[in-house]
């Protein structure tokens, strides 16, 4: 049914009220007679209205000239752009002797909205405005199921005032579904949801991976079914040796970044970088116990920063944690870069003979390529002695983690959110 025609439907309620007669009807509750400008305002997504249907006598299905009635009050109850969620009650009256019919009635009535929807029970679908951490302010399509009451009642058994509505309107042998706009009860308490659920915090053996609630998704003011728990794991690359042994740099077109070592942070929750329409913030937090040594010779972490002329590793905002039995270094990430983090320090043209040694070729063991000016040059992170040990340029030493074993592991539980902390 058209809004036009629902319009002059229910324009014509008042006279079908006044006669007080047995015939169906859409119906706005009121313990006072109200004016036709009145009634007009009130069915304005009305908070709540009342579906009244006569039956046959003896008959349990709902009449074919009522389904424009039965139409109505689904396009009313069910219209996704309306801000009302409606419960339904559907009430059976009539003589206690014919509870089976009765209660037939309600089923088939019921079964109306079910067949409407294409389900097994009332669902409604609405538009829910939420913020979201990737999108901002937007909607979203909600889908629950109608909280639905059956009653049967005897009319001999209620009161006059309840044998009635609104006074003249008569219930014996109908069936009345009414509507209320009922939001907690239709879909709960507004929570939102959150991935990680909670604070957490995910430790390898060097790395400690900190995520607050909600940094790799958050919708506020959602009523809709969440993402599963997310999964995190740390994959570690820590050990320098097998580093130089194979050695490369960070993918960079104009920077020559020196790693030193790397992590791989796995998570079955990623956000692409061209996904969010808002900026992400820097709400996850990553640790590695480094030494005096490397926090001297600027150690940082680099992760993959993306825009729209392409993808460069750059470094992260970094800290340094003070306190506690080990030195900690601590980087701010966001959502997208649960990627590849690189331990390493960009340096300069200048300063690549204070970090590494010249080499023959590329094919020799640990061997870069470095093009400056349009030539290829060879560069190699060590060398090895007579007795077979690597040597290293004093800055590149100083950037490598050589500390004494029982230094490797951290205890000291310092708060990330620490403002004391040094920032780097």
């Amino acid at each position: 049914m058209n809004m036009k025609r629902l319009l002059l439907l229910l324009c014509l309620l008042p006279a079908v009220v006044a006669m007080g007669q047995r015939t169906s009807g859409l119906h706005i509750p009121s313990e006072k007679p109200m004016k036709p400008k009145e009634l007009a305002r009130a069915w304005v997504q009305p908070q709540v209205f009342c579906l009244q249907l006569q039956f046959d006598e003896g008959d349990s299905n709902y009449r074919e000239r009522d389904l424009d009635l039965l139409d109505s009050a689904y396009n009313i109850a069910f219209d996704r752009n309306s801000p009302r969620l409606y419960t339904m009650s559907i009430e059976a009256y009539g003589d206690a002797g014919n509870g089976a019919l009765m209660q037939a009635r309600v089923e088939s009535v019921y079964r109306y909205f079910t067949m409407r929807g294409g389900e097994m029970m009332p669902v409604r679908y609405a538009y829910n405005p939420i913020h979201c951490s990737c999108h901002g302010d937007t909607m979203e399509l909600l889908r629950f199921e109608v909280p639905t009451d059956k009653q049967v009642y005897d009319c001999a058994e209620l009161p006059d005032s309840r044998r009635r509505m609104n006074g003249n309107v008569v219930l014996d042998g109908s069936v009345v579904v009414t509507f209320s706009d009922n939001p907690e009860e239709c879909i709960g308490g507004s929570q939102g949801c959150f991935l990680p659920q909670q604070d957490s915090n995910i430790r390898a053996y060097y790395t400690q991976l900190i995520l607050k609630k909600g940094s790799l998704y958050s919708v506020r003011g959602t009523k809709d079914a969440c993402p599963p728990p997310v999964e995190i794991t740390i994959e570690e690359h820590l050990d320098y040796k097998p580093i130089l042994d194979k050695y490369f740099l960070v993918p960079h077109r104009r920077q020559v970044i020196l790693p030193v070592g790397y992590v791989v942070l796995h998570s079955s929750f990623n956000r692409k970088p061209e996904e969010c329409s808002q900026t992400l913030p820097d709400s996850i937090y990553v640790r590695f116990p480094v030494t005096q040594e490397q926090m001297d010779a600027k150690l940082r972490v680099f992760a993959k920063k993306c825009t729209d002329r392409g993808c460069e590793y750059k470094a992260l905002p970094t800290k340094k944690i003070k306190g506690g039995p080990v030195l900690m270094m601590q980087a701010s990430l966001d959502a997208s870069q649960l990627d590849t983090l690189f331990l390493a320090r960009k340096i300069s043209d200048e300063e690549i003979s204070q970090y590494l040694y010249p080499a023959d070729s590329p094919t020799e063991q640990g061997a870069v390529t470095i093009v400056r000016q349009g030539e290829e040059l060879f560069y190699k992170p060590f060398k090895v002695n007579r007795k077979g040990e690597y040597e290293y340029r004093k800055s590149f030493r100083a950037l490598l983690r050589i500390v004494a074993e029982e230094e490797e592991s951290d205890e000291s539980g310092t708060d990330f959110r620490n403002d004391g902390d040094e920032e780097l």
